[in-house]
């Protein structure tokens, strides 16, 4: 059943910041401006949606998607906004999106100097002019916005609005931009970190993290400091008096249909002489970037997967994935001669195993698992699709009712019996009630296929477990774990006393499964 009520969608501009710095609250003006216009016009408006986020694609929108997704489904009769130009700035994929969701659900677009009917021929015209001449003005836009950030650089301004850890930023005096000047209170902790990475009495960088956390010293965001942290700080090149673009470019990639960015690390487009002043001198910056590049890892990829436990096992302190530390390959004091499962969160009270240990209790347990359904199979899982279906069905019969409520507000508007202010007023309440209606019903569909699935699952569990227990050992580190993450969801991991020296074979460790049917 379709009501006409209408949807009102506020979008901030790059041409408002001149307003905004004037202290003019746009979106609030819009607003506004947009009511002033529905009431004229004898709308019903069923909701406002505000975005304040950029308008490059759909995908950083989460107001727009949620907009789109409401048009196709025919939610709307109708949306209000200032211009064309505000749906859609993105590229000629997003903009067909848009134009596709109007058009096929017969959805207005209302701006206060005209009404686009996506049904007539000469409104879906102008609209498709509206949205290309958008998009024209938006990549000149961000033409001149690189341009701007290139000039900067070379003229060794920062061009950026964060400064980097160690700096501020300040605007010049007698020109236009903006430079880097020492943090008096993080600049001595730059010095500090390359104090300690370099020099004869140099550490490493998991050292460091715990020498400045053990000394109070803490990082621009959060509380202990982390390795990546570290390395950037000894990797930036504003340390060593200079500027540089491109090091963290936003690069699009498309994978299974739909457009992601990434922002790897690459080298920079160039670099210039800063105007900042210098930090850390030449010689121990160059020497800091030796030892990182002595240490650079090889990414997982390269060399396989050798924990057949990895992303299954959580610490059951602090949450985080345990991680395999390899078995010492010299026989070096202080390190195991045997592959041991850890939690690397500093401070988690956690203790390790031997990865050998863990596996072999696991595949036990899991066979206990299997054993206890065999046993009895008359034992069954508790049924809760009937409770879970009733409760469905009144849900909707309420749901049902509320709809029924909001017709009855376009007859008593109709007889004059509540004015326009009434109406918005009771239909804003109502279209409240009727969307945390919707979202309960969702919740409960959700619970209702959930509890279907997993009696369905329970047939096919039992002989995957029982095939992946008779063969278990003779698969690969590689096939054991894919075939364990296709029966368990996780497994946590709980040992907090350390074994007595020559009793690690002992397992004084608990494991909690959750595999992907209910234990019985």
């Amino acid at each position: 059943m379709q009501y006409e009520e209408y949807l009102i969608y506020l979008r901030k501009s790059r041409s408002d910041a001149s307003l905004e710095a004037m202290g003019v609250d746009v979106l609030e003006r819009h607003e506004q401006i947009l009511l002033d216009l529905a009431k004229r016009m004898n709308l019903s408006i069923g909701g406002i949606y505000r975005e304040v986020v950029s308008g490059e694609s759909i995908s950083a929108r989460p107001e727009m998607q949620k907009l789109l997704s409401e048009v196709e489904s025919g939610r709307w009769e109708g949306v209000l906004v200032m211009e064309v130009e505000r749906l859609a700035r993105g590229d000629t994929v997003d903009q067909g999106i848009v134009q596709r969701a109007f058009q096929y659900s017969g959805t207005k677009i209302i701006t206060p100097t005209k009404t686009y009917n996506p049904n007539n021929e000469f409104d879906e015209e102008y609209f498709e002019f509206g949205l290309f001449m958008s998009r024209r003005e938006y990549k000149t836009i961000r033409r001149r916005m690189r341009a701007g950030v290139t000039a900067a650089v070379k003229e060794g301004k920062w061009p950026f609005n964060q400064a980097p850890y160690g700096w501020q930023r300040v605007k010049l005096e007698h020109g236009r931009g903006w430079v880097l000047a020492p943090d008096p209170d993080e600049a001595p902790v730059v010095k500090l970190i390359f104090q300690l990475y370099t020099g004869p009495d140099r550490i490493g960088i998991t050292h460091i993290c715990r020498y400045l956390d053990n000394r109070g010293i803490k990082p621009r965001n959060g509380d202990t400091w982390l390795e990546c942290s570290v390395m950037g700080i000894l990797r930036n090149i504003v340390n060593d008096q200079r500027v540089g673009i491109g090091r963290r470019k936003v690069i699009k990639q498309v994978q299974n249909g739909s457009v992601s960015k990434v922002r790897p690390h690459s080298d920079y487009d160039f670099t210039a002489p800063g105007l900042q002043p210098r930090l850390i001198d030449h010689d121990v910056f160059l020497e800091a970037q030796e030892y990182l590049a002595r240490n650079s890892h090889k990414l997982p990829e390269s060399y396989g997967i050798k924990n057949p436990l990895a992303g299954i096992l959580v610490c059951s302190c602090c949450g985080k994935k345990m991680q395999r530390r390899p078995a010492s390959r010299d026989g070096s004091s202080g390190r195991c001669p045997y592959d041991v499962l850890m939690c690397n969160t500093r401070g988690c009270p956690t203790i390790g195993s031997t990865l050998e240990l863990v596996e072999r209790e696991l595949i036990q347990a899991l066979s206990d698992w299997v054993a206890g359904y065999q046993l009895d199979p008359t034992l069954e899982v508790e049924n809760k699709v009937p409770e879970k279906e009733q409760l469905l069905s009144s849900a909707v019969s309420n749901h049902d009712l509320l709809l029924k409520q909001n017709g009855n507000l376009y007859d008593l508007l109709e007889q004059g019996v509540y004015t326009t202010e009434i109406f918005l007023e009771r239909s804003h309440e109502l279209q409240k009630r009727i969307k945390e209606s919707e979202a309960h019903i969702e919740i409960l569909k959700k619970d209702l296929e959930y509890e279907k699935e997993k009696i369905a699952n329970i047939e096919n569990f039992i002989p995957s477990c029982k095939e992946l227990l008779s063969c278990y050992w003779d698969l690969s580190v590689q096939d054991r774990n894919k075939a364990l993450k296709m029966l368990l969801e996780s497994v946590e991991y709980t040992k907090t006393k350390r074994n007595r020296k020559g009793d690690k074979d002992n397992p004084t460790f608990t494991l909690n499964l959750k595999p992907r049917i209910p234990r019985i």
